[in-house]
């Protein structure tokens, strides 16, 4: 425990000072607080106002959906913050310096990692502490039963931050520019899309009706299924849609998305193994 407190100091000290952190930390939590506060007002959306309290997306339990599906929208900011401080470390040669210090390469993966795991805690802690007090204040149903029904999106938030932040690192270890990073993870996404819009077009020219689309397991597709849509508990589009929606808990994304950490955590190191640095 010692050990791991040492590295988490190290890993403050040589970022607290840095001007992207602070900018970037700054806007996240600012973005975070300031839309739990906003909840209670009317959000244009695709052009209509809509009244959070009145179509029930602060309602228990379908609250939980809702916000940390919103709050997943602004994670690119902790990636910012894990792509500019580690590419920074290897342009600016801390990382070689860190070396000549004594530090192993396995401890600072782990000093980065113990970082991403902490940022995602404290994050998620925010998103849940504000839903339960949106939840009291505008919620008719507060028993237990009710507030804690899916409380399975808080693991699903967590998880999705840590694979997020997983994948940013390994690019930035691989790639050490913060343009190339960039870069790579536009690519991916697009090829994801374009992969998406494919197996789309396959089934429905197949007359399919009920399928399951495979690019849901890809990296960042998985991420997303974690915490879904919950645009289908608007009671505006459940009346249109004359839908029942009846939450179930996404166990194989759940297993993948720890997989996926796994893959990440492995091929960050084998990188820092196998440079010469």
């Amino acid at each position: 425990m010692n050990k791991l407190f040492r590295l988490i100091t190290i890993e403050w000290l040589k970022n607290a000072s840095y001007k992207p952190v602070i900018v970037f930390g700054t806007i996240y939590l600012l973005l975070l607080v300031g839309f739990g506060l906003i909840c209670s007002q009317s959000i244009p959306f695709f052009g209509v106002e809509v009244d959070l309290v009145e179509q029930g997306l602060l309602e228990f339990p379908q609250l939980w959906n809702f916000l940390f599906y919103m709050a997943g929208i602004i994670k690119i900011f902790l990636g910012l913050i894990i792509m500019f401080t580690v590419t920074n470390e290897f342009t600016e040669k801390l990382f070689k310096q860190n070396l000549i210090d004594g530090l192993s390469k396995k401890e600072y993966l782990i000093s980065k990692v113990t970082t991403i795991i902490l940022l995602s805690f404290i994050s998620t802690l925010i998103v849940y502490l504000t839903g339960m007090w949106l939840g009291y204040k505008y919620s008719t149903q507060t028993s237990f039963e009710t507030v804690y029904k899916e409380i399975y999106f808080v693991l699903g938030y967590f998880l999705k931050l840590v694979n997020f932040l997983l994948l940013f690192l390994l690019l930035s270890v691989l790639l050490k520019r913060i343009v190339l990073v960039l870069m790579s993870f536009f690519v991916l996404w697009v090829v994801e899309i374009i992969l998406r819009i494919v197996e789309f077009k396959l089934f429905v020219e197949r007359g399919s009706e009920n399928f399951q689309l495979y690019n849901d397991y890809l990296p960042l597709a998985n991420m997303h299924k974690l915490v879904d849509y919950p645009f289908e508990r608007i009671k505006t589009i459940s009346q249109i849609t004359q839908s029942n929606y009846v939450f179930e808990t996404p166990w194989s994304h759940v297993f993948l998305s720890i997989g996926y950490s796994i893959v990440f955590i492995y091929g960050t190191y084998l990188l820092l193994l196998k440079k010469d640095w």
